[in-house]
């Protein structure tokens, strides 16, 4: 059985809404039915995805020796200080986890990078696709025309002869 992909949407904010209309989607489906493909969500979201996928990029690398500033008067020099004491005193425990994150977050964001302009590479080839299936359908039309066009041109002559 060949995969098919298909989007349902809904502007109703109820689960049970959208579960429906899957459901009717899924049954259109099974009955044969080409299902339509709304690549909305991803045209609009794609300048977004790729914004963020370079956010992303920039901002992997944990800092393990920054600091939270505090702005108490009298207790936020003691309480950077105490910060201070206590990173010096576990680097040892956390450096080996902060580096775990950094190589998860540097792989994420590679993968998101990735994902994104593969996204970006696939709207593209779909918008050409479009623009060649329109042109395609149009010399369908036009075909089709001039086949009626000398369809009723035999007919004409085949009657005016008998």
């Amino acid at each position: 059985m060949p995969a098919n992909v298909f989007s349902v949407t809904s502007d109703e904010p109820d689960v049970e809404v959208l579960l429906g209309n899957v459901a009717e989607a899924v049954h259109r489906w099974e009955e044969g039915e080409s299902p339509d493909l709304d690549l909305s969500i991803m045209l609009g979201e794609n300048s977004r995805v790729a914004h963020r996928a370079h956010q992303l990029r920039r901002q992997w690398n944990v800092n393990s020796s920054a600091i939270i500033q505090s702005t108490r008067p009298g207790l936020g020099p003691w309480i950077i200080r105490f910060q201070n004491l206590v990173r010096r005193l576990t680097w040892w425990y956390l450096e080996p986890i902060v580096q775990q994150i950094r190589v998860f977050q540097r792989d994420t964001a590679l993968i998101v990078d990735g994902l994104a302009g593969n996204q970006g590479r696939l709207l593209a080839r779909y918008e050409h696709l479009m623009t060649e299936l329109t042109a395609l359908q149009e010399r369908v039309d036009a075909l089709e025309a001039q086949a009626r066009a000398i369809d009723e041109h035999a007919s004409t002559d085949a009657g005016s002869q008998g």
